[in-house]
C-alpha cells in the first residue's frame, strides 16, 4: 500500500511538474531588436524634454532625428544636420545612449536614458542618472 501511495505520489509531481511554464525574467534580445526596429523606422521629433520641473521642450523645435540601424544619427534643423551615435547597452537593454554634437540643445541628450515606455510611434525615456530628474520622448513623424 505504502509503494501505490509513493507512486500516485511521483505520477502527480510528475503531471505537475510537466504542466508548469517556466517564467522566463531575463531581458530578452527581441526587447533590443524591437527598440532598434522601433527607433530605426522614420523621423522622429522631442515632444516632451523636462529637467524638473523646467519644460525644455521647445528648445528642441524644428529639429528632426533620423536613427539609423548601424548605430549613427542625425539631427536635423534648418541650420543644417549634425552627426552623432546611439546605442543599446549591451546589459542594459532597457537603456539608450545618444552622443550628438557640440553644443546645446543637442548634447543635452548625451547621456543615457532609461527606456519607460515604448509603443511604435512614441519613446519615453528618463535619464538614468536619476539625480538630475529629467524626462525625454520622441514622437515619430
Amino acid at each position: 500500500m505504502k509503494n501505490k501511495i509513493h507512486l500516485i505520489a511521483l505520477a502527480i509531481l510528475i503531471i505537475a511538474a510537466s504542466s508548469c511554464k517556466k517564467e522566463d525574467n531575463s531581458p530578452a534580445s527581441t526587447t533590443s531588436s524591437s527598440i532598434a526596429g522601433i527607433i530605426t523606422s522614420g523621423n522622429w521629433r522631442v515632444s516632451y524634454y523636462h529637467e524638473g520641473s523646467n519644460d525644455h521642450t521647445s528648445n528642441f523645435n524644428g529639429y528632426t532625428f533620423a536613427f539609423s540601424s548601424i548605430g549613427t544619427m542625425t539631427a536635423t534643423d534648418t541650420s543644417g544636420m549634425t552627426s552623432g551615435t546611439w546605442r543599446i547597452d549591451d546589459s542594459n537593454v532597457n537603456e539608450f545612449h545618444m552622443s550628438i554634437g557640440s553644443s546645446t540643445p543637442l548634447t543635452d541628450l548625451d547621456r543615457g536614458w532609461l527606456i519607460t515606455s515604448q509603443t511604435s510611434t512614441e519613446i519615453q525615456m528618463k535619464d538614468d542618472s536619476g539625480s538630475s530628474n529629467e524626462e525625454l520622448h520622441f514622437t515619430k513623424i
